[in-house]
């Protein structure tokens, strides 16, 4: 696999998992707008999404997008968004099976989702 090719599947990943992001804050907001009073009342919860960046700015080592909501359904909800880089330090490296052939380097990417109810009759995600 030729260094293009793995920096296009990186490229198509990333867009996916923050087509992804989106697409599941849109669902909760839709929930939110749906539910009807006498059961919840207040304003329907909207994401606020906020950029990151993952170190201390010396060096782009990756980042994200966190979406945070409160709701009238939802106590709270996160869905974030993540693309990380950067190499294991030496001793971590020796661990981890593989890592010798990318000489430390690493690459992940993905959303993480947490949901927490105001109902306490219903379970957390």
């Amino acid at each position: 696999m030729t260094d293009g090719n793995l920096d296009t599947q990186k490229s198509r990943a990333r867009e996916w998992f923050r087509s992804l992001q989106a697409d599941i804050c849109a669902r909760f907001e839709a929930l939110e707008d749906a539910a009807d009073r006498p059961l919840y009342s207040g304003e329907p919860g909207r994401f606020e999404l906020t950029e990151w960046k993952r170190g201390d700015g010396s060096e782009d080592l990756g980042g994200g997008r966190m979406g945070l909501m409160r709701g009238k359904v939802f106590e709270k909800v996160g869905v974030h968004f993540s693309e990380v880089y950067g190499t294991f330090s030496e001793a971590f490296a020796a661990q981890i099976p593989g890592a010798d052939q990318s000489e430390g380097r690493f690459w992940a990417s993905g959303i993480s989702l947490i949901a927490h109810p105001r109902n306490p009759k219903v379970p957390a995600a």
